[in-house]
């Protein structure tokens, strides 16, 4: 049930990606599907690497948990050593290996989530002291995270954290001050640097400067309204001729919108759906507690970024620079994703060792 709309997303990407950068790619490198066969280098190893999260036993990435964590930290400060991050576009979110680039931060979310399935299956949050370790954990990374900077990943794990430790049987009065803690930190950020206080504007009045901070929000707005109902059409986006940015990343549904009209968003949106639920489900059904929590939490990260990628392309949030999980070009992400997709379907069976707890003392 997993599987099947993860892997569905993942090959619609792979034809959206090549429509929305066909003739960008070709301008840029002389090749049509260059965007395509990188996706390609990702799609293909992910999904040996899904069937392989897929069989992986559970209670060793349950102990493998803290090690994750402690690599993917590693990994994030690894960003600002020089010769080794890559900077673009004023962040250094990547690390360059030659054959392949990648961001930390994307096996963060996931380390993270695992880490903090062990921790409350062991010590439900029920006590501020309960929470000092898995937030010193979750500052830590955050704040990796804010130096590239990223404010867009920090928002999308803070509110998968905040999802996890409330499924994990957070008291109320912490969810209340936690929350409140939230919306007063959200602000906070923004007014740090000019640059997202320039964006928060431009989403509040786009027109207000339509060349520089506006630019990219009016043409998914463009893209989004151009589309109608039914759509122009596949491969038939009037935006992609350089006039929407990143078409085959960031803003890959404003495509899906612009060619495939409200039937392919409403087919997009329902795979979500069907992947979300299907992962909540299986959380649900899981008798021990970190199999549930890292289920849940897993699904967690992805629905947050889904929901978040859609709602920054249709003008309900401010502009943030995050991908559109399984679809959006990006060779390690997808890998990352498709990894994770085989870990949740992997909760549905159980495993020998379990079998034996269950039924071998009878």
């Amino acid at each position: 049930m997993i599987i099947v709309p993860a892997v569905a997303l993942s090959l619609l990407g792979l034809v959206m990606i090549y429509s929305a950068s066909s003739y960008s790619a070709l301008l840029s490198y002389g090749d049509r599907f260059f965007y395509v066969k990188k996706q390609l280098l990702g799609l293909i190893p992910g999904l040996l690497m899904m069937y392989f999260g897929y069989k992986f036993p559970k209670e060793r990435l349950k102990k493998l948990s803290g090690w994750l964590l402690a690599a993917s930290v590693i990994l994030l400060a690894a960003v600002f050593i020089p010769g080794l991050g890559q900077t673009s576009y004023g962040a250094t979110r990547w690390i360059n290996l030659g054959f392949i680039t990648f961001q930390p931060s994307e096996l963060a979310k996931f380390a993270l989530a695992l880490f903090l399935a062990k921790r409350y299956a062991s010590k439900p949050p029920r006590s501020a002291k309960d929470l000092i370790v898995p937030f010193a954990a979750v500052a830590a990374v955050l704040a990796l995270i804010m130096a590239e900077p990223n404010m867009s990943v920090t928002l999308a794990i803070a509110a998968s954290v905040l999802l996890i430790t409330v499924a994990a049987g957070l008291d109320n009065k912490f969810i209340v001050v936690l929350t409140i803690f939230a919306l007063a930190a959200v602000p906070a950020l923004i007014i740090a640097e000019p640059y997202r206080v320039r964006r928060l504007l431009a989403f509040l009045d786009p027109w207000e400067n339509p060349r520089d901070e506006g630019y990219q929000l009016i043409q998914s707005y463009y893209a989004i309204g151009g589309g109608g109902f039914f759509g122009r059409g596949l491969f038939n986006s009037r935006q992609k001729y350089l006039f929407l940015p990143f078409a085959e990343s960031d803003f890959i549904f404003s495509v899906v919108a612009e060619e495939l009209g409200v039937p392919g968003c409403l087919l997009v949106i329902a795979l979500f759906i069907v992947f979300i639920y299907a992962g909540i489900k299986t959380a649900y059904l899981q008798t021990d507690a970190f199999r549930r929590l890292a289920a849940f939490g897993m699904t967690a990260v992805i629905a947050v970024q889904a929901l978040m990628n859609i709602a920054v392309v249709t003008g309900s949030v401010p502009p943030t620079g995050l991908p559109l999980p399984f679809m959006s070009a990006g060779g390690s992400s997808l890998m990352v994703f498709l990894t994770a997709a085989g870990v949740i379907a992997g909760f549905q069976k159980r495993e020998p060792s379990e079998s034996h707890n269950r039924f071998g003392s009878s």
